[in-house]
């Protein structure tokens, strides 16, 4: 006890003030104060989370809504009475900055109802977005930010190696959960390839930790302690606690350098993909595609190929290649390196209209001859582009124009982005002036032979481009 604190009640009033004072102004001077580089406060969790915290952000959309407003007079005078618009901000998830370029990563279930998508940085900002692309099946979808970049420090997640995972290693989810921004939880990584159905998706590759994931941290990131992702925020179960799912980064990475070449971006291509493939020796890119007759095949790149270096920049995974990839534009000239010790010159070629239609449509058409006409029992009054062929990962692949059935060979386009297909030329004209992830309505001619009878059925139907 303070001896001053007995002599009388005022003494003891007046000595308890200057022991609150002193105490206030003791914590007042410790806030704000970092923890020191060697204090025990800073543990690896804290390390990883101030790493990782600059490249997770906060999804949301606008809309507008009407609001009761009954004592805005002047308002009501001129426009509808007792109500005005507002533009409300919804928050839907979380998101990953994959590329300084302004390239964020989450989840499609996120986004895919979303007609104004905004992005939320770290710093505060609020930033428009469009999708680029996305992928149904692994519930997966790519970002680009669209307002001005200039002056903004934007940080891209660095990646673990695909499958260097421990079981019981500590991990830490980041994200959004109910809205609040930047929740950061720890826990373990329970298990590994766990199957799991959500929504469309269907996983067997699934990562299961007990970091809490609740609804909001969709899209957020799984980190390791190295602060690398590991993997991306996906589910709970919701009849237990302690159970969340994440999609691994192996599944990640694969669908992302696909999506980071030029064709995504811009009316150029180079004609191939690649992966990271992981051995004995580390990390390399392989080349998993090469499309016919493209600039990548006219420079000798084959399937099987090992990169090991982009315009004399060594790379080892394939989001190192793709970040360096996806801004180059018709006329560029890329020079890649093989691990046989070749050296390739690839150009960026403009689209032609054959390629862009396969690009963005996925599908393969031809011009509708009086003689394919005659074939097909179509009216001679018909004008438009026959499909040819669907090619499996296209949307029109999974669009349902007839009886639950989807669009295949044999129906007609007509019409795309208000223009007239009458010729392989014109449809690839309209496909010009789009980019990938945007939407064009279109007018398609679905046939299909009843009893004998041909019957046609036109339905007018809004196509997300690849």
């Amino acid at each position: 006890m303070y001896p001053a604190i007995r002599e009388s009640e005022a003494g003891r009033l007046s000595s308890v003030r200057w022991l609150v004072l002193v105490v206030l102004l003791l914590g007042l001077a410790g806030v704000g104060r970092a923890a020191s580089a060697g204090s025990p406060r800073r543990t690896p969790v804290v390390l990883a989370v101030e790493a990782v915290m600059p490249s997770v952000v906060n999804i949301g959309t606008e809309t507008i809504v009407r609001v009761s407003d009954p004592f805005a007079v002047d308002f009501d005078r001129f426009f509808a009475p007792h109500f005005r618009y507002f533009k409300e901000s919804t928050p839907l998830g979380s998101g990953i900055i994959v590329d300084s370029g302004g390239l964020v990563l989450t989840n499609y279930h996120v986004v895919q109802r979303a007609s104004n998508v905004r992005v939320r940085l770290v710093d505060g900002d609020i930033l428009p977005a469009e999708p680029v692309a996305y992928d149904v099946d692994n519930d997966l979808c790519l970002l680009q930010l669209t307002g001005p970049l200039e002056g903004k420090s934007l940080v891209a997640i660095p990646f673990a190696l695909p499958d260097d995972l421990l079981l019981g290693e500590t991990v830490i989810t980041v994200g959004n959960p109910f809205g609040l921004e930047n929740s950061v939880s720890v826990g373990v990584l329970s298990a590994l390839n766990r199957s799991l159905r959500e929504g469309e998706a269907m996983f067997d590759d699934i990562l299961q930790t007990d970091a809490a994931i609740n609804p909001g941290n969709s899209g957020g990131p799984l980190i390791n302690l190295d602060g690398e992702l590991i993997g991306m925020n996906l589910a709970i179960r919701r009849d237990a606690e302690g159970i969340g799912f994440a999609i691994p980064l192996r599944r990640i990475e694969t669908v992302l350098a696909s999506w980071l070449v030029p064709a995504r971006f811009s009316n150029g291509y180079s004609g191939f993909e690649a992966a990271t493939v992981v051995s004995g020796a580390g990390p390399a890119i392989e080349v998993t595609q090469v499309w016919d007759d493209s600039p990548a095949a006219r420079a000798g790149l084959r399937v099987g190929d090992r990169i090991t270096a982009i315009d004399g920049e060594a790379v080892t995974r394939a989001a190192e290649l793709g970040r360096r990839l996806w801004r180059r534009v018709p006329g560029d000239r890329i020079r890649l390196e093989t691990g046989a010790g070749r050296s390739l010159t690839i150009p960026i070629e403009a689209m032609s209209a054959e390629v862009l239609i396969r690009q963005r449509l996925g599908v393969r058409v031809q011009a509708l001859t009086p003689a394919l006409r005659r074939a097909l029992g179509l009216p001679e009054d018909l004008r438009g582009l026959a499909i040819s062929e669907v090619f499996a990962d296209s949307e029109f692949a999974k669009r349902k124009v007839r009886w639950g059935d989807m669009v295949r060979r044999g129906d007609i386009i007509v019409q795309a982005a208000g223009s007239e297909t009458t010729s392989v030329e014109a449809l690839g004209q309209a496909l010009a002036q789009t980019r990938s992830g945007s939407r064009v309505p279109m007018l398609l001619v679905a046939v299909d032979t009843i009893r004998n009878r041909v019957t046609l059925s036109p339905m007018r139907i809004d196509v997300t481009l690849n």
